[in-house]
């Protein structure tokens, strides 16, 4: 499962994320929640053009992806955290916070540094 941090960094990268993951996991299928897309596209209407553009080459990118309804109160990270818990999924962000969590719960994270995949 992406989250936006992650969504918003990869959109900017020059990396083939999919064929990475495989190479690593086998045949794997990227999730995004549904509330993941509605922040996209509240990030793709701020004025800072950067983070607009940024939003909308992610927007792109996410909804190629299986897009998940979720239905549960709450914010986006408590919303990932709660589904990857439920079906045991590996979250990708680059958000220390929501990998701290995730770390407590005993699920495992990707993250990107140098423009390396990182799993925890």
């Amino acid at each position: 499962m992406l989250d936006t941090s992650f969504i918003l960094t990869i959109a900017s990268k020059p990396l083939n994320l999919i064929e990475e993951l495989e190479g690593i996991f086998g045949k794997v299928e990227l999730l995004i929640l549904e509330d993941t897309i509605k922040e996209l596209k509240a990030i793709s209407m701020r004025k800072s053009v950067k983070k607009a553009k940024q939003a909308k080459l992610a927007l792109e990118f996410a909804m190629k992806l299986k897009i998940i309804k979720y239905d549960r109160e709450g914010l986006v990270d408590d919303k990932i955290l709660n589904y990857a818990v439920e079906n045991n999924l590996i979250v990708a962000t680059m958000d220390k916070d929501l990998r701290k969590r995730l770390k407590a719960m005993n699920l495992s994270t990707i993250t990107l540094k140098e423009n390396r995949l990182l799993i925890f």
